[in-house]
């Protein structure tokens, strides 16, 4: 058997310690490799938990928005109960106002609005100019909170006068009111 020159068996030598170092660092990286790919699939799960908890709370505050709906759906007083949306609209102008009589307002002009889906409702909304002092206002918008059907102020817009005392002076308000009829 030949022996191999001083050379060659030192290359060999180095190649095959090259070779060991290699497999070594490899056994050391592996692990590290798994360990960062276990780290950033626990941080996505860990998002993904979150945004299910999120939807979670969101989905209790719909279920418990929809008890709510169904509960007022059963109380038919809420709605404004007409064969068509003029006459529910004329009903409703028919109640504002009365109450602007009552509370010693003048009402100047009305303005039905077209009605707009909200399902399962159909909004009816009136637009009202009216001229009123301050306490005529604050009861009527009482009244308007306390009405059945349920009237909601979509907008109010007041002008006061420039002259005579707070307590006297008259407001010239536009008043937007809602009312809801259920879809038949």
């Amino acid at each position: 058997m030949r022996r191999l020159p001083p050379a060659l068996r030192r290359a060999a030598a180095l190649a095959l310690l090259a070779g060991v170092l290699a497999g070594v660092a490899l056994l050391a990286w592996a692990p590290v490799r798994w360990i960062a790919h276990q780290e950033a699939r626990l941080a996505a799960l860990e998002a993904r938990l979150a945004e299910l908890r999120d939807r979670l709370a969101e989905r209790e505050q719909l279920l418990a928005e929809r008890r709510l709906l169904e509960a007022a759906l059963g109380d038919e007083t809420l709605f404004v109960r007409a064969a068509t949306p003029a006459l529910a609209a004329a009903e409703l102008q028919g109640l504002v106002t009365a109450a602007i009589r009552a509370r010693g307002g003048e009402l100047r002009t009305v303005q039905v609005l077209e009605p707009a889906e909200a399902p399962p409702f159909l909004e009816i909304g009136l637009r009202l100019t009216l001229r009123t002092g301050l306490d005529g206002l604050v009861g009527l918008l009482h009244a308007i909170e306390t009405n059945r059907p349920l009237l909601l102020v979509r907008s109010l817009q007041l002008v006061a006068e420039e002259s005579g005392a707070a307590a006297e002076r008259k407001l010239d308000t536009v008043v937007e009111l809602v009312a809801f009829a259920l879809r038949s």
